[in-house]
């Protein structure tokens, strides 16, 4: 199996392990290590064969190669449940969440060839979003927003170092799946700013 392939079931993997313990509420078991061999288990289950590909594989095959964005989302997710330790903040999340689902409003409905600009062509090496994201991360960096800035880093370097089949770093960047959970996470009224206490 090529290590395109390895790192993208493994990325579908920890995607399913996230909703697998999402799903069962695990952080309501007392014990970690109940917990810890409840994702064990779960691990062992996506990976396992059937027939020619694994459980995570199939949904590879469903969903394709998954973002930075994605997979940082998911990790975060399965330390929460796992361990209670919240990776990323409120603030931090919200950012992130916004920063996918404006991605996706820039990027997906002009590749959908409405107009003869196509911004996913950018992504084959074009200086110009090599410098944006520069410049999102640095931002982001010196705004407090770590999880924004390690995103963009990781997608960048998963990028050069081939991790995907991929040649587009949009690609690894954001996916389908993670924009629209950042688009309903950011219309559902647990990611909408709560309203100031009145006086």
């Amino acid at each position: 199996m090529e290590a395109s392939a390895v790192s993208g079931t493994l990325g579908c993997a920890l995607l399913g392990l996230a909703a697998l313990l999402t799903a069962l509420r695990v952080e309501r078991i007392s014990r970690p290590r109940v917990r810890l061999a409840v994702a064990l288990a779960g691990i062992l289950v996506l990976l396992a064969p059937l027939g020619d590909l694994s459980a995570a594989g199939y949904v590879r095959g469903i969903t394709g190669d998954l973002s930075a964005s994605t997979l940082f989302l998911a990790g975060a997710a399965c330390l929460a449940r796992l361990g209670g330790r919240v990776l990323i903040g409120i603030r931090e999340r919200r950012a992130l969440l916004w920063l996918l689902a404006g991605a996706a409003a820039f990027l997906y409905p002009f590749a959908l060839g409405f107009t003869a600009f196509d911004p996913y062509a950018l992504g084959y090496g074009s200086p110009a979003l090599a410098t944006a994201l520069l410049l999102v991360a640095l931002a982001a960096w010196w705004a407090g927003l770590d999880a924004v800035a390690l995103v963009v880093a990781v997608a960048v370097v998963a990028f050069l170092g081939g991790a995907y089949e991929s040649r587009n770093l949009w690609d690894y960047l954001i996916d389908p799946l993670g924009c629209g959970y950042a688009l309903v996470r950011l219309l559902s009224r647990r990611e909408s700013p709560r309203p100031a206490p009145a006086a």
